[in-house]
């Protein structure tokens, strides 16, 4: 959880020092944010097959697979990452196709050059996060996290502003200083997992051997995932666009709202990878009843910590909405609409766990077009209906998200049921 709320924070810190440098430059960042956000997850998605295949061969007792397993995903998120950048290059193009003003296309589009640099880091960082919180050590990635922030951070104080002699480079300075950080902590893990005392152990150190048909097992475990993540952050980041034609101001408001949700989102994705960890081993060791009771205790354990944050949000609304801007009209626009996100977030929680739990025991391709009926089918029409037609602006908006996400949590729910009580859950 700690580990993912870092990932986050990343964004978290460029979104808050961009948007008190200008509110101009966070709505440029949002917009560069919205389109990279789908790549990165549709790559991340595409590698996901990583924690499962090595939770499911460290359960059951084949450790030395693991390092097979890690090399060919780092392989694969390397070339992904490079072929991602090349995708976006052409930001401004991207953004004036999406209905945004040219001023506003231009300077995004700068942006999301400075976030594809970070592209194939980013990756390769989140597969070998993927081997280590497999095989049950977590604390690596954690420890990397908190110093790529601190770097992040300092980075940020040189770039956005212009310090040093260097000019000031607003929402670039801080999409640039990100990218930087990702590729360092890229290698830092990795290094950093190679030194394991138990690296032989795993096959993290040795010769290469044949991985045309893992890569085939981790294809047909991460393309579902990067279909339904895609299929998830594109409608989301469509709601971005949506928030785009209410204006600048409208867009850097429901920006900070984004990010606040995507920040307690950060606690799901930590507890749905432990849940897919602690389901794929069970499932691994063929008891099914274990895999339950950790689909259970993961989905619980979410709701707690989501809860928490939601009231801590609630509580510390002024203080968290001021430390994102000072820039009036844009607080009076976002205060009231807070009151909406922890309803949100505990559904947004729910749907994430169940399916973490599903990926553990290999079902990907059904919660798919689960995924698409929710977030396509009920979420952006309802967003679409309430903010735009229905004239709610950006409340509309965030009512959009609770909606869909209530629909991915019962289909999703729906689903696990189904298969735990048909014994369906098996490994990959």
């Amino acid at each position: 959880m700690l580990a993912r709320v870092g990932q986050l924070a990343l964004v978290t810190v460029d979104t808050v020092m961009t948007g008190r440098y200008a509110a101009d430059a966070l709505a440029a960042y949002a917009l560069a944010q919205a389109v990279f956000m789908t790549l990165m997850l549709l790559g991340m998605g595409l590698v996901t097959g990583t924690v499962v295949l090595v939770a499911q061969a460290d359960g059951a007792g084949r450790k030395a697979e693991c390092g097979t397993i890690w090399r060919t995903a780092l392989a694969d998120a390397l070339f992904l990452g490079a072929f991602g950048a090349l995708l976006l290059l052409p930001g401004r193009t991207i953004f004036l196709t999406l209905g945004q003003e040219p001023e506003l296309a231009a300077a995004a589009g700068a942006t999301l050059r400075m976030l594809a640099i970070g592209l194939p880091g980013l990756l390769a960082f989140q597969v070998t996060s993927f081997l280590l919180e497999g095989i049950r050590r977590p604390q690596l990635p954690l420890l990397v996290m908190v110093g790529g922030n601190l770097a992040n951070l300092l980075l940020n104080a040189v770039l956005i502003e212009g310090r040093f002699g260097l000019p000031a480079m607003g929402s670039e300075g801080a999409a640039l200083a990100t990218s930087l950080v990702r590729i360092g902590m890229a290698a830092a893990l990795a290094l950093a997992a190679l030194r394991l005392p138990v690296a032989r152990s795993y096959g993290l150190v040795g010769p290469a051997v044949p991985v045309l048909r893992l890569r085939r097992r981790l294809l047909a475990l991460g393309v579902p995932v990067a279909a339904s993540q895609g299929l998830e952050s594109t409608a989301f980041n469509l709601l971005i666009v949506m928030a785009g034609w209410l204006g600048a101001t409208a867009l850097a408001s429901f920006q900070i709202l984004l990010n606040l949700t995507a920040l307690v989102y950060m606690l799901t994705i930590g507890v749905a990878t432990a849940t897919a960890v602690r389901v794929g081993g069970a499932v691994g060791r063929g008891v099914l009843g274990e895999a339950a009771r950790a689909a259970g205790t993961g989905l619980g354990a979410g709701l707690l910590a989501t809860g928490i944050a939601g009231l801590l949000l609630l509580l510390l609304r002024p203080q968290l909405l001021a430390a994102y801007t000072v820039d009036p009209a844009v607080l009076a626009l976002a205060a009231p609409v807070v009151l909406l996100l922890p309803p949100a977030l505990l559904l947004d929680c729910a749907q994430g766990v169940l399916g973490g739990a599903l990926r553990g025991g290999s079902d990907v391709r059904v919660p798919t077009l689960l995924y698409l009926v929710a977030f396509w089918g009920v979420q952006l029409p309802a967003a679409y209906l309430a903010a735009i037609v229905f004239g709610l602006g950006v409340a509309g908006l965030v009512l959009g998200i609770l909606v869909g996400c209530a629909a991915a949590t019962l289909l999703l729910g729906g689903r696990l049921l189904l298969l735990l009580r048909a014994g369906r859950l098996a490994p990959a």
